[in-house]
């Protein structure tokens, strides 16, 4: 889960996993946390860095209801809470709707794109203004594609890329 603070856009970062969190840091975030080594809760982290306010966005990106939750909870009056990953087919969370209704919270399902944003999103890589490379965990041959998913499921890596051979 990305939270961006109140402060000039420095993002936060928060996983279960320190190498993402590594190549994190190294695209620039402000501040990484491992959720498995926190003493107070995100929530709690996130208002440290903005006076007690929560963050203006927090952008979800596991499909984890609990997750979902939780980026709910960081966000302050009138933040935007963008739930990026996908959770399973009839999932259900549990929202604070006093807080949602008073404090003015913008929750964005987000699904798909748009032939803009994919052209976008390609020219940002073909720019390398971003050194996207550093999400490139491996590159593997078609035979080994079901190891592959199976490594994504278990989160051994980021992305593949899946070579023809030569």
């Amino acid at each position: 889960m990305a939270v961006l603070a109140t402060r000039c856009a420095e993002v936060v970062l928060f996983g279960g996993n320190d190498n993402p969190l590594d190549i994190g840091r190294q695209l620039g975030a402000f501040q990484t946390f491992n959720y498995h080594q926190l003493d107070p809760t995100i929530p709690e982290v996130v208002r440290g860095f903005t006076d007690g306010w929560g963050a203006d966005v927090v952008i979800e990106a596991t499909g984890v209801s609990e997750v979902w939750e939780t980026a709910i909870a960081c966000g302050r009056p009138g933040a935007i809470i963008n739930l990026f990953g996908g959770c399973p087919k009839d999932t259900t969370i549990t929202v604070n709707t006093q807080r949602l209704h008073y404090s003015e919270i913008t929750l964005k399902g987000v699904f798909h794109n748009t032939p803009y944003h994919v052209r976008e999103a390609l020219s940002t890589i073909a720019s390398r203004q971003i050194p996207l490379e550093l999400l490139l965990s491996d590159r593997r041959s078609l035979q080994d594609l079901e190891r592959t998913f199976q490594d994504m499921r278990d989160r051994q890596v980021i992305k593949v890329a899946i070579v023809p051979r030569e």
